[in-house]
């Protein structure tokens, strides 16, 4: 997959699948100058971007 099918999926902005990246959230290959990651990664990263927008909203209602 690469960085636009990511950021579809996840439904995240190209600078949150950065930061993923920079942070060693998400596993990628480059070649060239094009990032590409594994499906297997993007899905297991799925809880994980789900978890976090479940505790934005909860801390945003107290």
């Amino acid at each position: 997959m690469d960085s636009q099918d990511v950021c579809l999926r996840l439904n995240i902005s190209s600078r949150t699948l950065q930061t993923l990246r920079d942070n060693g959230k998400l596993p990628y290959s480059q070649i060239q100058h094009k990032i590409f990651y594994k499906p297997e990664d993007v899905e297991a990263l799925l809880t994980f971007v789900g978890l976090q927008r479940k505790e934005k909203i909860l801390k945003s209602k107290i």
